[in-house]
């Protein structure tokens, strides 16, 4: 069994809790207050209001939930450097093979009616040291090369697409999903050639935290990988517009390069970011949006569509 203690007890006014044996004391003595657990599948819990105790047995959820709250102690355990500071203080961790738990720090919400420049330019600063950051080891050994979609899923897909058409007689040009269709791997090959850095995989104004000196904490780390900038930008543009918020992508991308370029040296331009998230929105749009657009009016089904047939190469 892997146990790991990341900082010693430290004295607290009230509510001494500096480990998971005392945080599950506290929920047994005071009872149990849920927060959201988002797609982890892990139980969330609030304790004294100061902490966060985040666990997950085995047997509670799919194995790939489980595996996926695995990863999350063993980045928190290999995170080094000026990343550290856009992590959570971890009080505890313990990692078995049939459970996962971690303890931390609680921090404020950031709330959506607070964006403006100054926040944006802070959420991409935060971005930028993610992807300067070292990847840890045990994520490059995972990298692997995109494959191509099979010709079964194409069709699969394409069908979909169809059927969401076809609620809407005449108001698509179908003969674009089929164009669409037949780049797909073209766009997974020259979208795989993007630089990998390290990347939060579910980067999103839910995952955002704000410390007591104003600094952006990123929670949720169950789908840290090595993989394309352009992902976590993509997710970050796609939650947003989910939600109703359509903020200038470019200016807020062009605040990410600069500050990308000033921690790193390296340099990306809003061009090569824009035609990489296009190719990304393509791609996901084109195999897995179908699913979820039946029923929906004829503008929602377009606002998709359009973006997904668009040429991005």
């Amino acid at each position: 069994m892997r146990y790991c203690r990341l900082i010693k007890e430290t004295d607290m006014k009230t509510d001494k809790i500096t480990n998971i044996q005392a945080a599950e004391k506290y929920l047994s003595e005071y009872g149990a207050q849920t927060l959201a657990g988002g797609k982890s599948g892990a139980q969330v819990y609030d304790i004294a209001g100061k902490y966060v105790l985040k666990r997950m047995r085995r047997d509670d959820g799919e194995k790939e939930l489980f595996e996926s709250c695995c990863r999350e102690v063993l980045w928190y355990e290999s995170a080094e450097g000026s990343v550290r500071d856009c992590l959570p203080e971890i009080l505890d961790m313990r990692n078995t093979d049939d459970e996962t738990a971690i303890l931390m720090r609680r921090y404020r919400a950031v709330p959506r009616n607070e964006i403006n420049t100054e926040l944006e330019q802070k959420i991409m600063r935060t971005l930028a040291v993610v992807h300067s950051a070292g990847i840890p080891m045990f994520l490059r050994k995972e990298r692997k090369k995109a494959q191509p979609v099979a010709d079964a899923q194409l069709q699969e897909a394409a069908a979909g697409w169809r059927s969401v058409l076809d609620e809407h007689p005449g108001a698509f040009d179908e003969s674009a999903l089929a164009r669409t269709a037949e780049k797909i791997n073209v766009l997974i090959r020259w979208h795989d050639s993007e630089e990998a850095v390290l990347n939060h995989g579910d980067f999103h104004w839910d995952n955002l935290l704000q410390n007591e000196q104003g600094g952006i904490i990123l929670c949720d780390w169950q789908s840290v990988s090595a993989g394309p900038a352009s992902g976590d930008l993509s997710f970050f543009f796609s939650r947003l517009r989910a939600d109703g918020i359509y903020p200038d992508e470019r200016e807020i991308a062009e605040l990410y390069a600069r500050e990308l370029k000033r921690l790193s040296g390296r340099t990306v331009t809003w061009e090569e970011l824009d035609r990489h998230i296009r190719a990304a929105n393509i791609i996901t749009s084109f195999l897995f949006w179908h699913f979820y657009l039946h029923g929906s009016g004829e503008e929602r089904v377009r606002e998709i569509y359009e973006k997904m047939t668009e040429e991005c190469l």
